[in-house]
């Protein structure tokens, strides 16, 4: 993906002042960020579906179906074609197809020629969804619904569990047991699904593309950081919440709202705490394998903002979970611009315990106490890449 530039939150808090002038000139000198545009189509598969191998459940490409093998239309109409507008369906065809212009000079830099990138590239880790077709692995589509909700197939997938509301006889949704509920998510979770329930699983495969690592991609010109925001652009362009009503585009998963009593603007204000932590915890994971003087600022940067809008989060709606997450590494400014023998372990060791912080605060809470967030999530208006609003939003 394709940079644009970093939005700064500054906090006002007397107390940090040090933090907000470090934050923002360091974050002057990432101008980091990834562009949107994109493009593609899915064809058919020529082969069926290579199972995973149970004893790499990592590999996720092993276990990716895509929409037309997996049928995602039969039940979902409302949501591919909503897919089917977006940047992410378009990705391919702008960034992989197209051997020209940053493609080219990133590929080139990474030793790709024009057809690798269609096959089990990087770049086609985050601008499509590769799949085994014939015995190899290929870019089957753009960034699908796999890519963000986990790969559904192989024998212990869950994509036939999931809509799957009774034992052993096609039932009704709102026939189904809350036994069998309770089962049936509870394999899906195991199966690796990122429900629409699990904010932490589904901000961390944005984060996996919205953030960049590779030492060498960034040196050939690629930004290390977008500016993604999970709550602005999950709430626009991206926003398919049409399970109940398949007319009307809900403004929260409308499952879940139904079964939960759940209400959008408590999902917004959760989705910009577990966001932030999640943007936090991925940083913190670059910047330990960062080693080059001129990408760990960039990785630093980021660090430093979503810390400081965890500070500001800490003072408006104070949590254990993120005092304890500011507590652990508003300490770590000292060196953290400064490549250390112990980087590995240090910021590996911080991820994890942000991870866990995060987990457990997506657990605790459910947004209704948080009212006080409200101010600062209004600033985020839905994000519409600037090919959708030309050609689905200007008259």
């Amino acid at each position: 993906m394709h940079f644009d530039y970093c939005r700064v939150r500054s906090f006002k808090l007397v107390n940090y002042k040090y933090l907000l002038l470090l934050t923002g000139f360091l974050l002057t000198l990432s101008g980091l960020f990834i562009s949107s545009e994109m493009y593609a189509t899915e064809d058919a598969p020529q082969s069926m579906f290579v199972t995973t191998d149970s004893k790499n459940p990592a590999d996720q490409t092993n276990r990716i179906m895509g929409v037309t093998a997996a049928d995602c239309k039969k039940c979902h109409p409302s949501e591919v074609a909503s897919w089917m507008k977006t940047v992410h369906f378009q990705s391919p065809d702008i960034r992989l197809y197209k051997f020209e212009g940053n493609t080219k000079k990133y590929a080139t830099a990474m030793g790709l020629t024009s057809a690798e990138l269609l096959g089990d590239s990087l770049c086609a880790d985050c601008h499509g969804t590769k799949a085994i077709r014939d015995g190899q692995v290929k870019v089957i589509s753009g960034v699908s619904c796999e890519k963000c909700h986990g790969a559904s197939g192989g024998e212990e997938g869950w994509l036939n569990r999931h809509q799957s509301y009774h034992a052993s006889m096609p039932v009704p949704r709102a026939d189904e047991t809350a036994a069998h509920r309770e089962a049936r998510l509870d394999y899906c979770d195991k199966a690796g699904m990122n429900r629409s329930a699990n904010l932490y699983g589904l901000s961390k495969a944005c984060f996996q593309c919205h953030l960049v690592g590779n030492e060498k991609l960034i040196a050939a010109g690629h930004k290390a950081a977008s500016a993604f925001d999970f709550v602005s652009w999950t709430g626009g362009e991206l926003k398919h919440n049409f399970l109940v009503d398949k007319t009307t585009n809900a403004a929260a998963p409308s499952l879940w709202m139904e079964r939960t009593g759940g209400t959008a603007e408590n999902r917004r204000r959760m989705k910009y705490v577990v966001g932030t932590l999640v943007q936090l915890e991925t940083a913190l994971r670059l910047r330990a394998d960062a080693t080059n003087p001129a990408v760990i600022p960039q990785l630093s940067g980021v660090i430093a903002a979503a810390n400081g809008q965890l500070t500001q989060i800490n003072a408006l709606a104070p949590t254990p979970e993120v005092q304890a997450v500011t507590a652990l590494i508003t300490p770590m400014f000292g060196t953290l611009f400064a490549p250390l023998p112990t980087d590995r372990e240090t910021y590996s060791t911080a991820a994890d315990k942000v991870a866990e912080q995060a987990k457990q605060f997506s657990q605790n809470h459910n947004g209704e106490q948080f009212s006080s967030l409200d101010s600062m999530i209004n600033r985020l208006p839905p994000h519409y890449s600037q090919q959708y609003q030309e050609k689905y939003l200007k008259n």
